[in-house]
């Protein structure tokens, strides 16, 4: 193909038909967007490092409370017990354990428990302690908190087995101090000290407190009966007192007349015989009619009297006129 010298083959430009300016410099606003980019892209990696040392400060730098003790572990190896203030741990290294060693709340509520004479009592308790050796309570000790319970609850039940009902329900000082003097025993073990033990309350089953109720009401009603017993009683012996005073004195006034009616008798009887003596006396030697008369009187004398006295010397034979069988 045969080309004219003058005419430029398309696409490639020549001496006489330059390139054009748009398509070999930049766009005016190209440089600041590039200076935007970097500005942006420091601030970033800045703000990113920035994140990064917050986090290593916040693992490495840590504060401990006033309630609070740390335990500072490196390694899995203990290293010290940190008192309250701020403190640095390396960190992915170290490990800080945090124990709380303010006084502590813990209640056992209505477990059954045998006293000494087989009643089953249902028993409550409050108790209160705080950590004295947080590394024995957090580190040798597995769930510390529940041993604890479990430990307070089984002396509790320890105490109450040497305790009739009676002292269970109303001896709670007592019991107190013996669960207070038990769980002493074992608080260097724990790291810890109970502070106050308290017997909420103490009372058997529903079955036993009904049992005592008709007990009671059986006690009641066994005194009121003798109390009423021994009213009658002593109210019949008060009647018998009268009776036998009023008996002892008519058998007296019965006795004193029968000894005045016999002396008057006898005083009677005495006159009669003297009497009779002196007219025998007076009509002695008197003749028929004096005879006579003796015989009248003595026929008048039988009819109210069924003896008469004859005396005319020292005897006084009886004659008896009644009829005899």
């Amino acid at each position: 193909m045969t080309l004219n010298s003058g005419t430029p083959i398309e696409g490639k430009p020549s001496a006489q038909h330059p390139a054009p300016i748009a398509a070999i410099t930049r766009a005016p606003g190209t440089g600041l967007l590039d200076r935007l980019f970097k500005t942006a892209v420091v601030i970033l990696t800045l703000f990113i490092l920035l994140a990064i040392l917050f986090g290593i400060g916040r693992s490495a730098i840590y504060k401990i409370h006033a309630y609070e003790r740390g335990l500072h572990l490196r390694g899995g190896r203990f290293i010290s017990v940190d008192n309250p203030g701020w403190h640095i741990q390396i960190p992915l290294v170290d490990t800080v354990i945090i124990v709380k060693v303010n006084e502590r709340l813990g209640y056992i509520e209505r477990i059954a428990a045998m006293t000494s004479d087989d009643v089953t009592m249902d028993v409550s308790l409050q108790y209160t302690y705080r950590v004295l050796d947080p590394k024995r309570f957090a580190l040798e000790v597995d769930n510390p908190e529940r041993i604890v319970f479990e430990f307070v609850q089984g002396k509790l039940r320890d105490v109450v087995n040497t305790k009739d009902m009676t002292e269970v329900m109303h001896s709670r000082a007592e019991l107190n101090r013996e669960v207070m003097e038990t769980l002493r025993e074992k608080e260097e073990q724990y790291g810890v000290e109970f502070i106050t033990v308290q017997i909420q309350s103490a009372s058997p089953p529903e079955e036993v407190v009904t049992a005592i109720k008709d007990r009671m009401v059986a006690v009641q009603r066994q005194e009121q009966a003798q109390a009423e017993a021994a009213q009658r009683r002593t109210l019949a012996d008060a009647e018998y007192y009268t009776a036998q005073k009023e008996a002892d004195g008519e058998a007296y006034q019965i006795t004193k007349l029968a000894e005045a009616d016999a002396q008057r008798i006898s005083l009677t009887s005495a006159a009669q015989q003297e009497a009779v003596r002196a007219m025998l006396e007076e009509l002695r030697g008197k003749g028929e009619l004096a005879e006579q008369y003796i015989q009248l009187l003595i026929a008048q004398e039988l009819k109210e009297n069924s003896k008469w006295i004859i005396s005319g010397t020292d005897t006084a034979p009886v004659i008896e006129l009644r009829d005899t069988p």
